[in-house]
């Protein structure tokens, strides 16, 4: 039995409503009173949203209007699927005893009409009396049967109802004040939440734009610090840049002043490569033998401590002047040569 139950709670669809539907689900709502409910599970519900994450209603404030509208929609929902899920248990039964319902609300609506009217004509009777009465239901019965008399009567009004009735007025009056107050006091208590939640965003709001403030600071500091960090660099680098193109100016100016000087010593060394040249083929190697010949035996018969008579002799044997001309003659062409090899050297093999 309990899983038929359960099958049968399990039947609802939740596809889209049918217009006939629609207004079903809106009478029902309305005439099951599920309003407070709604309200009562907003409240519920706003208070676990609130306790799990305050930051989303501090940024996006409170979505009241539109939970509403969620719950009244789900309890619409919930409203005609009961009323389905009856229908279909009691036979179809319960679209009869709707219709009852419906008769009754309208020979309701029709006594309401008709005791407006009568209550219109105690208004304009009583006047300012009716005001006195009416916070006291007895007193205005016995107030309304001396005015109306007959006319209650054929009225065919319930007066034990309707001093039932004025009677519920006089407590819902009491709930009505008692709601006034209650609702009074949650605007209240929901103005002073929505006053401090924005007085904490705008804390919030201030902290953050004191941090931006700060950082904003901060990078302008950091990059005037770079900035003048860079044109001191910029100012190093161009005076560096200058002295460098200076040394190489100068550079150049020697390398000038050296390629001019260079091309004077390679002309220098060409005439004297040329002159050694010439000095080699024109020098009298004979010539000179023989001169510095004889100047070299004039100065051996001087400097030698053997007697002049004894070279003189020995000279018949050996021709002194004959070797020492030879010798120096020699000499000169060994010393042209070498002269020669140093200033003009042959080119490498």
């Amino acid at each position: 039995m309990a899983e038929k139950d359960k099958q049968e709670t399990q039947i609802v669809k939740t596809e889209e409503s049918k217009v006939d539907e629609n207004q079903m689900a809106e009478q029902l709502y309305s005439n099951a009173g599920l309003d407070p409910v709604v309200e009562a599970g907003l409240k519920d519900y706003d208070e676990i949203i609130r306790s799990e994450n305050k930051f989303i209603n501090k940024v996006l404030g409170p979505r009241e209007s539109d939970i509403k509208g969620y719950g009244e929609a789900v309890a619409k929902r919930v409203a005609y699927a009961v009323y389905a899920l009856m229908n279909r248990q009691y036979g179809g039964k319960v679209g009869d005893l709707r219709s009852y319902i419906l008769m009754l609300e309208e020979e309701r609506n029709r006594a309401n009409i008709r005791y407006d009217e009568l209550m219109g004509r105690v208004i304009g009777i009583l006047g300012e009396e009716y005001k006195q009465l009416r916070t006291d239901s007895k007193e205005f019965m016995e107030k309304l049967n001396a005015t109306l008399g007959e006319d209650l009567k054929a009225s065919k009004i319930d007066q034990k109802a309707l001093a039932e009735s004025l009677a519920d007025i006089d407590g819902l009056r009491d709930q009505i004040a008692a709601l006034e107050n209650e609702k009074k006091q949650l605007i209240e208590k929901h103005q002073a939440e929505t006053t401090e939640l924005k007085k904490e965003r705008r804390e919030e709001v201030k902290s953050l734009n004191d941090d931006i403030k700060e950082l904003q600071r901060s990078n302008e500091n950091k990059l005037m610090t770079i900035q003048t960090q860079h044109v001191e660099e910029v100012k190093t680098l161009n005076t560096r840049i200058a002295e460098l193109e200076a040394s190489v100016k100068s550079l150049e100016s020697e390398n000038g002043k050296l390629n001019k000087n260079l091309e004077k010593l390679q002309a220098a060394y060409d005439s004297l490569n040329e002159s050694v040249v010439q000095l080699a083929e024109t020098i009298p190697a004979t010539e000179l033998g023989n001169k510095i010949g004889e100047e070299l035996y004039t100065f051996v018969l001087k400097d030698s401590k053997v007697p002049d008579a004894v070279i003189k002799g020995v000279g018949q044997f050996i021709d002194f002047r004959r070797y020492l001309k030879m010798a120096a003659e020699k000499g000169v062409e060994t010393a042209t040569a070498q002269a020669k090899d140093k200033l003009h050297p042959p080119p490498p093999k």
